[in-house]
């Protein structure tokens, strides 16, 4: 749960929100706008110096736009000697590498009196220590630009934080409680950062703009090419032989003229096709991110292929960008394989919004096929509880947010097709799901829409006289498979877990999914015998599992260091750890009919036999109602 998203004026209303970040990464609030505010039909041009042709101004939007004077942005309910910063974020700051920052300058819509200007390293994924600073002896309405004594080089990989000091005012009704200009121009919502005092500590949180950006910028100095644009990634696309198969590649226009119009190549295993020319509509502005389609052609061979698109022409001009490739696979198969789901869940007992986000899980896997479809619970991402294992936090690794993570969270095959919630034109591998309705949105995307390169079956072996489990992995790919990077995941996990202590829920909670035992936190390397394998392992169980409630779950999943973007999972498979395959009296032995789900007499999905009425979902589609002693 984003640790606590909620509005500035009401702290009480904490609760309120759909998801709470862990505490140093926390929302805490929303920066509240000037009671005048309203009356401002429109933002100011107000320039400061022009700067150098080899300079430019960057923050989360980079034009010259400024909020009127008396109609700005604060937060009088956190009086005090404040500090505020933007975060200039790895994916900001890429397109300056090897640059200089040499200033900064920041907007205001009231008088603050002196101030200062600092550049902050990242500590946390919050402004740590000061790399830059410099005094501003008096503070005017409009921007204050501030050059450094030193230059400061962007380095590969780094996230900074950049802003300034002032002291905030507690009235809600004067305007100079309300000092920040704040636009609704660049990047879409950006947070804010400010160093403040909540409750008894004092440090730096994070209060969300409301849907504008602070006027802070900071001045970049090098050379810049006359047109920029620098492609992205864009992972594993699947084809069919003799096909073409068509993907998007997000850019960012690192050039001061917008994009209308670019030109690129594309090259297959090492063979480059002709240059194709695609228009930009609409244009896409400096320090903007857009996307164009290309069209990859598949061969006449399956198999795993290297892809390369180059931007080699901006508006008709060559790019001159440091960063014109993006790289990609191409996976092309003659046959391919029903593709199961497994959805990952993120929540943990601190988090207010979990039970009601687990229930809209609940709600869909009701219905769901218990053959294809398949759930782990993940105790992380908003603090931890008693049940978080250690490949719980490891996998907030996938969280493509900024350095942010939260919960209530899912992820489905680990897929990056969501927005980040945070970084802005980013994408992510989680999502917080509003509804059961839009789980089965997604899940029936996957399910119905994507195939896998390879698949695979579990078997199962409970010693009971032993507590332990022998569990069996067997699968098989095609061609086109990336076998080399093929990891296999195990978790054992259980259903039914009493709740210790469940904020946000009424009465008592049971945990679904929990996982009780795993392999690795990432997957273990298979060994393959051509496109086949088998791997055997043994977990012990504890007497204090419900055995009942206990299934396998297994995946094959890629892992990457280098993108949290690449981490997909290929396919997965199931079993309960006790085999519910008792035949009932009215079906015939000959259907080879076996238990699929089962249920209470409210309706509400068991695992194993309960006491009393036991609603049975038979393999050859009759339901059956049996009393359980």
């Amino acid at each position: 749960m984003k640790k606590f998203l909620l509005s500035v004026a009401a702290l009480a209303m904490s609760f309120a929100a759909s998801a709470q970040v862990d505490v140093q990464h926390q929302r805490v609030g929303v920066v509240e706008q000037s009671p005048y505010f309203a009356q401002q039909s429109a933002v100011v041009h107000k320039a400061a110096k022009r700067i150098a042709a080899n300079q430019r101004w960057v923050g989360y939007y980079s034009s010259d736009a400024l909020a009127a004077a008396h109609k700005g942005m604060g937060i009088y309910n956190y009086p005090g000697d404040n500090k505020v910063a933007i975060c200039l974020s790895e994916a900001i700051l890429k397109p300056y590498v090897g640059k200089n920052i040499v200033g900064l300058r920041f907007g205001l819509c009231e008088e603050i009196g002196s101030s200062s200007i600092s550049l902050y390293k990242s500590a946390s994924s919050k402004p740590g220590d000061v790399c830059r600073s410099a005094n501003v002896e008096k503070c005017v309405i409009g921007w204050n630009e501030v050059k450094f004594s030193e230059p400061y080089p962007i380095k590969a990989g780094e996230e900074l934080y950049a802003g300034y000091t002032y002291t905030q005012f507690d009235s809600n009704t004067d305007t100079k409680s309300y000092p920040f200009s704040a636009v609704k121009d660049g990047l879409a919502e950006q947070p804010l950062w400010v160093y403040c005092k909540l409750g008894n500590d004092t440090g730096w949180y994070n209060f969300s703009m409301g849907g504008y950006n602070i006027s802070i910028q900071v001045l970049v100095e090098g050379d810049f090419a006359e047109y920029d644009v620098m492609p992205s990634d864009f992972g594993t696309v699947k084809g069919a032989i003799n096909s073409n198969v068509e993907t998007s590649v997000e850019f960012t226009n690192n050039a001061v003229e917008a994009v209308s119009s670019l030109d690129y190549v594309v090259s297959v295993d090492g063979v480059a096709g002709s240059e194709q020319h695609v228009a930009i509509s609409p244009s896409v502005g400096y320090n903007k991110i857009g996307t164009f389609k290309v069209s990859i052609p598949c061969g006449s061979t399956e198999g795993l292929k290297s892809v390369k698109v180059e931007v080699t022409k901006v508006n008709g001009h060559k790019n001159g960008g440091t960063t014109t490739l993006a790289e990609g696979k191409l996976s092309v198969a003659a046959n391919m394989y029903k593709r199961n789901l497994c959805i990952e869940e993120f929540t943990t007992e601190q988090c207010g919004n979990c039970p009601r986000v687990a229930g809209f899980l609940h709600t869909y896997l009701e219905e769901a096929d218990p053959t294809r479809v398949f759930a782990v619970c993940h105790h992380a991402g908003y603090y931890t509880d008693w049940l978080t294992k250690a490949c719980d936090n490891k996998l907030l690794y996938l969280f493509n947010d900024g350095g942010r993570t939260f919960a209530p969270a899912m992820m489905f095959n680990r897929e990056p097709d969501f927005k980040s919630s945070y970084a802005t034109g980013q994408k992510d591998n989680v999502v917080i799901p509003g509804n059961a309705t839009e789980i089965s949105k997604y899940a029936s995307k996957y399910l119905n829409k994507t195939m896998a390169d390879a698949k695979l079956d579990v078997s199962v072996a409970y010693n009971e006289s032993e507590s332990k489990a022998v569990i069996v992995v067997t699968g098989e790919s095609n061609d086109a498979y990336d076998k080399e990077s093929a990891l296999l995941t195990l978790y054992l996990t259980e259903d039914n877990v009493e709740a210790k202590d469940q904020s946000g829920a009424k009465g008592t909670f049971y945990h679904q999914h929990v996982i009780r035992d795993f392999n690795s936190a990432w997957g273990d390397k298979v060994t393959w015998e051509g496109n086949k394998f088998s791997a055997t392992y043994e977990f012990d169980v504890d007497a204090a599992w419900k055995k009942d409630d206990l299934k396998v779950v297994a995946f094959l999943n890629k892992h990457s260091t280098k993108s949290r973007l690449d981490n997909r999972i290929e396919n997965v498979a199931g079993k309960n750890l006790v085999q519910n395959t008792t035949f009932i009296e009215g079906v015939s032995s000959t259907d080879n009919a076996v238990e699929v789900a089962r249920y209470n007499a409210a309706g509400q999905r068991i695992n194993g036999k309960q006491k009393g009425l036991n609603i049975v979902k038979l393999s050859n589609g009759k339901t059956l109602k049996i009393m359980v002693k």
